[in-house]
């Protein structure tokens, strides 16, 4: 009986570290997605320029379709780590990289850009 308590509480634990971590990594994609929705200029994905609003819809549908598809980590798993290599960084179809187009002419990866903006994540 003691053991089953014991196995009890240690289940409820590591269950309760692992939903406190997709808080805080829930919270932290939703900071990039919320950076990513004010970059002045366009995204461009597979040739074609989008708007950061567009960007973070597409973004978003394809979040919540890895979430929820049988072959990828649960939710609970999931990190902004993955969500920029897995979701933020390519196109799922052709592979090729996502890119910002700033006002300014500037020319960037959406990976590397999302990076610089996790570490600056409080």
């Amino acid at each position: 009986m003691m053991n089953l308590i014991k196995t009890s509480f240690l289940f409820l634990v590591s269950l309760n570290f692992s939903l406190a971590d997709w808080n805080l990594e829930e919270k932290k994609i939703n900071y990039l997605l919320n950076k990513i929705s004010k970059v002045e200029g366009k995204f461009v994905r597979n040739d074609k320029e989008h708007s950061p609003q567009d960007a973070v819809k597409h973004m978003k549908m394809k979040l919540a379709t890895a979430q929820n598809s049988w072959f990828a980590p649960k939710k609970s798993e999931w990190t902004a780590k993955m969500f920029i290599e897995k979701i933020a960084s390519k196109s799922s179809f052709s592979g090729n990289p996502y890119k910002i187009k700033f006002n300014n002419g500037r020319v960037i990866l959406v990976q590397h850009w999302l990076i610089k903006q996790l570490q600056n994540y409080k």
